[in-house]
């Protein structure tokens, strides 16, 4: 990591400033030759000419220096017009003077070899930029404040306190010491076992935090699925029709309530049909109610008690009220109008039922997949050496106590191959 790196690091296109940002040995070296007057101390904005091949630009200059800076090394922001073409310019005369092109993710990565920060804080920042709720961003906020890393350290300090006295026990056996019997470390692993089992549990909420909830619309033709959709969302997405049939696939809408991410998705009616097409809408119509976090079984019968047949949470939604002679009554049931927009029930239903108003109060919270299956590997393993106390002796508890150990310093990047280094740091965008 020798070259000096440059980089947009806003977004492309046109806008009221654009910066421009330049990381490595020779960052202040290079903006010294084309930006005048140079800053005199580092931390400060200053304004100057920027000479381009093509123009000069009266732009703002920034120098950090290293360590003190983002990526650990010198660095070097530009704040210019925005646009492409001037961010182009300025890019390239970073390039015509010693630099090189960055790569998706390549400051944020130095920022990790250099000791700024470990692989949470780094998956933080991706959850924070891909945010589209204020649940979203405070979970990426909680990993990039280093929550999670600090449990994470604090639970293998823990599992490191019973492997070396495990270990100081068998490898200094006729020594007089206080030594760990397999007993009393099965107690503290189990301990350490219970603490992951609370971080797992977590996840639940952590989804519903960063991808919202899923609600497939699945029911009958014509009892109003596709207006209930529009209703929901407060808009005409989806066409409406007395014609049966009339959604052939399924369509996928957003909608943010209370902070919460609500994904419809609108389904083919469901019935027997010779019509390919149709026969293939009802096919996609079960996947999608098979695959989401919950079920909206619509009807327009206040008789019908008929229930979905899923595994997954189901609501019964009674739909067209207006028309109804007396209300049905069903336990776990709405009755809504999506005609006369009456629907707001629904998205309260949805956010109790899944504990939504628990995420402000909570201050971490697994919303990664790759935490997650460390979380649960470490577990599983944690549990091999718990059963390894009642049957074996301390050398075989040891080792499956030092995989634990490496798998939950995976999450923070300790232990982290490569490999998997090299694909987190991918998914940034060019510049971060």
């Amino acid at each position: 990591m020798n070259n000096t790196i440059v980089a947009l690091s806003t977004a492309v296109g046109r806008a009221a400033i654009a910066v421009v940002r330049m990381s490595g040995e020779q960052a202040i070296e290079i903006a010294k030759k084309f930006f005048a007057p140079f800053p005199t101390q580092p931390n400060f904005l200053r304004v100057g000419k920027l000479s381009t091949e093509h123009f000069d630009e009266q732009a703002m200059c920034v120098y950090f220096v290293a360590p003190h800076s983002y990526t650990g090394e010198n660095t070097v922001e530009f704040h210019c017009h925005g646009g492409v073409a001037v961010a182009q310019a300025v890019i390239e005369t970073c390039l015509k003077n010693g630099a090189v092109m960055a790569q998706n993710g390549e400051f944020s990565k130095r920022a990790f070899v250099n000791g700024k920060q470990n692989l949470s804080n780094a998956e933080g920042i991706i959850e924070m930029i891909d945010a589209e709720t204020a649940s979203a961003a405070k979970a990426g906020a909680n990993l990039l404040e280093n929550n999670l890393g600090k449990r994470i350290v604090q639970l293998q300090d823990e599992l490191l306190d019973v492997l070396s006295a495990c270990e100081v026990a068998l490898d200094y056996p006729e020594e007089d010491l206080e030594l760990p019997t397999v007993g009393t470390a099965k107690q503290r692993l189990q301990q350490v076992e219970e603490q992951l089992s609370a971080l797992i549990s977590t996840s639940t909420l952590g989804k519903v935090a960063r991808y919202g909830i899923d609600v497939a619309i699945v029911g009958r033709p014509n009892v109003g699925k596709s207006s209930l959709l529009n209703a929901l969302l407060g808009t005409d997405r989806a066409i409406v029709s007395e014609i049966q049939g009339t959604t052939r696939d399924t369509l996928r809408e957003s909608v943010n309530y209370r902070d919460i991410r609500f994904n419809f998705v609108d389904t083919a009616g469901l019935r027997n049909s010779d019509d390919v097409i149709e026969a293939e809408g009802v096919r996609r119509a079960k996947k999608a109610a098979d695959s989401a976090d919950v079920v909206l079984h619509v009807t327009d019968d206040p008789n019908d008690r008929s229930v979905y047949p899923t595994v997954r949470p189901q609501v019964r939604i009674y739909n067209k009220s207006d028309l109804y002679e007396r209300e049905p009554c069903c336990v776990d049931s709405l009755v809504v109008s999506a005609k006369y927009g009456d629907v707001e029930i629904i998205k309260e239903t949805l956010y109790e039922m899944f504990s939504a108003k628990d995420i402000d109060s909570s201050d971490l919270l697994i919303t990664n997949e790759r935490h997650l299956d460390c979380l649960q590997r470490s577990k599983r393993q944690l549990a091999s050496a718990i059963a390894a106390c009642d049957a074996a002796t301390l050398d075989v508890v040891t080792d499956q106590i030092r995989l634990a150990w490496q798998t939950l310093g995976e999450i923070t990047g300790t232990s982290a191959q490569e490999d998997v280094i090299d694909r987190i740091y991918s998914k940034f965008c060019l510049g971060k």
